[in-house]
């Protein structure tokens, strides 16, 4: 039982780390950041920032009590491998990391001034 415990909690908490971290600490600062350098058609809705997050926060801390409840001699190992997923998120975060900035690009290009 506990490899499908440190596989679903690492899966989950990829997902669900990169849905919450990304847009809150790498895509509204860089929106805030190009909107004061003008180079944005439109700004972008606050909301779309928001929603990612909320939703994916919602089903990671569901995931949480569902198996704090009824597993609970596993919830330590969930939480250690949440912990490991959150710690490869930032720091993929920090890295120079392209792949950040074409998906920023690509998600937001209806806004993006061409260039």
């Amino acid at each position: 039982m506990w490899i499908i415990i440190v596989i679903f909690g690492f899966f989950l908490g990829i997902f669900a780390f990169s849905n919450i971290i990304y847009p809150l600490f790498y895509a509204w600062p860089r929106a805030k950041q190009l909107k004061r350098e003008g180079k944005l058609i439109k700004p972008i809705p606050i909301k779309t920032f928001l929603i990612g997050p909320i939703v994916w926060s919602t089903l990671l801390l569901g995931s949480i009590w569902l198996l704090k409840n009824y597993f609970p001699e596993y919830s330590r190992l969930y939480y250690i491998v949440l912990g490991f997923t959150l710690i490869v998120i930032i720091v993929q975060m920090l890295m120079e990391n392209p792949d950040l900035e074409a998906d920023f690009e690509d998600t937001w290009k209806d806004y993006i001034k061409e260039e």
